[in-house]
């Protein structure tokens, strides 16, 4: 079922460089809990968790 991008949703974009080292669960929780520190935050814990690929994040929040 298809709702589109409802007031307050959030919408994250990433590489496969990100979804293999880090959950998806811990890449929602962090997402919610700051959406302007989360970018970052994410990229910091792919790296740690072995980071062998590119990783982009990108996340949106429709306000």
């Amino acid at each position: 079922m298809v709702r589109g991008f409802l007031k307050e949703d959030i919408f994250v974009m990433t590489s496969d460089g990100l979804t293999n080292m880090v959950p998806q669960e811990e890449i929602c929780r962090l997402a919610k809990k700051d959406i302007e520190q989360a970018p970052k935050e994410l990229v910091e814990l792919a790296n740690k968790n072995g980071g062998y690929d590119n990783i982009t994040v990108v996340i949106i929040k429709n306000i």
